[in-house]
């Protein structure tokens, strides 16, 4: 019985731990791009008026903000 509810309390704090940490990161991931360099954005936006090709534009990103290839990607998707 005692086991039974030690494995109780300690599934349920691990799903508390879970979900705090996934709200956090969930946060996170929404504020990361607003931290972003203005003019960064433009660059990006005119880049994309200009009809540069994707790859270009991405890789220009990742090497203004040191973001990895999947954050590039959608901080360059979120501009379009």
């Amino acid at each position: 019985m005692t086991t039974q509810l030690s494995l109780l309390i300690i599934t349920l704090c691990a799903v508390i731990v879970i979900s705090v940490l996934l709200s956090k990161n969930k946060k996170l991931s929404q504020t990361k791009f607003s931290t972003i360099n203005p003019e960064l954005t433009l660059e990006v936006q005119n880049m994309i008026k200009s009809n540069t090709s994707n790859t270009k534009i991405i890789k220009h990103v990742r090497e203004k903000t040191g973001l990895g290839l999947v954050e590039a990607k959608e901080y360059v998707d979120n501009i379009k």
